[in-house]
């Protein structure tokens, strides 16, 4: 990917504040959802009664440290995979699929630009926002192979059946019926 971790000073802020950064990248996430399911999505524990909640949850925390580590390529689009795939079944456009790694910066924001402010570090934080744009550009490229996969299913299935083609009836039927009904008319021509 070409990207690196943030500077030592910066890194130590972001460190110091994950657990405060990653709920509000979580509750962004969550807010991004119609009323209803956000506050299903906060307040369900249960992994199996909630697993989109669940997904972000345990997605987004090891994200970050990817984000502020050492990157390993493969674990990394498969965080952002788990993140997007779930966005992408359920029919968001790209951009709002791609929207929730970008919330990470406003939650960055709201917790160290203060720090960030003090200490100087504005060239170390705006470097640290382009790699989570590259973040992103990453994540739109799983977004589209997720939505690649999901159109590839649709298209097998419709292949297998050919009676959704054709109103009802499978192909090789109404061929078989068709040259049933020529031969009558043929017969009809005959007779008479």
């Amino acid at each position: 990917m070409g990207s690196s971790a943030p500077s030592g000073r910066l890194r130590k802020l972001l460190e110091n504040k994950k657990r405060e950064i990653v709920d509000r990248w979580v509750k962004a996430i969550h807010n991004s959802y119609p009323a209803q399911t956000a506050e299903f999505l906060k307040k369900e524990p249960n992994k199996f009664a909630n697993p989109l909640g669940s997904t972000i949850q345990e997605t987004v925390f090891p994200l970050f440290d990817q984000l502020c580590g050492d990157r390993n390529p493969v674990e990394l689009k498969r965080l952002l995979d788990n993140l997007v795939r779930i966005r992408s079944v359920q029919e968001f456009s790209p951009a709002s699929a791609v929207q929730v790694i970008f919330f990470l910066k406003d939650a960055v924001r709201q917790e160290l630009l203060k720090d960030i402010e003090k200490s100087g570090l504005w060239r170390d934080y705006l470097d640290f926002e382009s790699e989570i744009d590259r973040f992103a550009s990453l994540a739109f490229d799983v977004y589209m192979e997720c939505r690649e996969r999901i159109w590839r299913i649709k298209m097998d299935d419709l292949m297998k059946r050919p009676e959704m083609l054709t109103g009802g009836m499978c192909f090789s039927y109404m061929v078989r019926r068709g040259n049933k009904h020529l031969e009558r008319l043929e017969k009809r021509k005959t007779q008479h």
